[in-house]
């Protein structure tokens, strides 16, 4: 894994990963004799973050697109050297993906669609997504909170000094409804996940690429972790502390009506 790509602290990783995990098991529940698609591969790239390594597990088959070549190589890489068979990545831009209509069971979004510089490309997306997931399918996607103020500013701050070389967008869940609703997917559930305040792991980064003692970094880690545990039990503040929204989507019928 190049160190220079990597996007999140071993530590920070490990929790988000696990937080990904959890929401993924109760709201896909069993996964066996499935297909899913995941529709970036960046985590299981670069970062402890992973999502599909984890869930290989079961008996199902997972499905990884990037559009980035190198990205896929080097996912390609790790799960070929974890014997992960079932998992099947490739190049693809998922406002055009190289699949039929209807052939997953799930898909899971995690923090893509906030990376696009224009909201037409966000909706595109969406509407590929929504032609890939069977009927009766589930869609999990997480997009940046920006109700996390804190996280939002230094965002900004990042991007006024040219330190990400990428979009990064910020979506309330009234915004995310509409742009869902116009293209016929109907929010089943959300939540707020991953209690972490985002520029401290930049710190922990900065850290790192400054040869401070791994040491003292992994002290900082974990108690940004035991802190983000903590405030992930506080549903009074969680839609102010954490990093993303998530939510459950299925197709809109008009047989059934779900309530969000």
């Amino acid at each position: 894994m190049s160190k220079d790509k990597v996007h999140i602290n071993n530590f920070l990783g490990c929790y988000k990963s696990e937080e990904f995990i959890k929401l993924i098991i109760a709201w896909a529940g069993d996964l066996r004799g499935k297909r899913m698609l995941k529709t970036d591969l960046r985590e299981e790239a670069y970062g402890e973050d992973e999502i599909l390594f984890s869930l290989s597990n079961n008996d199902f088959l997972s499905y990884g697109v990037d559009k980035n070549i190198e990205t896929v190589k080097a996912a390609t890489a790790i799960m070929k050297k974890r014997n992960l068979e079932k998992n099947i990545y490739m190049t693809a831009d998922i406002r055009e993906i190289p699949f039929k209509d209807k052939v997953f069971d799930l898909i899971v979004s995690s923090s893509t669609l906030d990376h696009f510089r224009e909201e037409k490309d966000f909706t595109k997306s969406l509407v590929e997504l929504k032609r890939v997931l069977k009927n009766d399918g589930i869609m999990i996607i997480t997009i940046n909170n920006q109700c996390n103020l804190i996280f939002y500013f230094f965002a900004k701050l990042e991007q006024l000094f040219g330190l990400v070389d990428y979009p990064i967008k910020f979506y309330t869940l009234k915004r995310i409804r509409r742009l869902l609703d116009k293209i016929g997917l109907v929010i089943y559930s959300d939540d707020r996940i991953v209690s972490i305040i985002n520029p401290l792991n930049s710190v922990l980064i900065l850290m790192r690429r400054l040869k401070v003692a791994d040491s003292l970094i992994n002290v900082f880690a974990k108690g940004i972790v035991k802190l983000a545990k903590l405030l992930d039990k506080q549903r009074g503040i969680k839609i102010f502390t954490s990093w993303f929204i998530a939510i459950k989507c299925i197709k809109k019928t008009n047989e059934i009506t779900f309530c969000s």
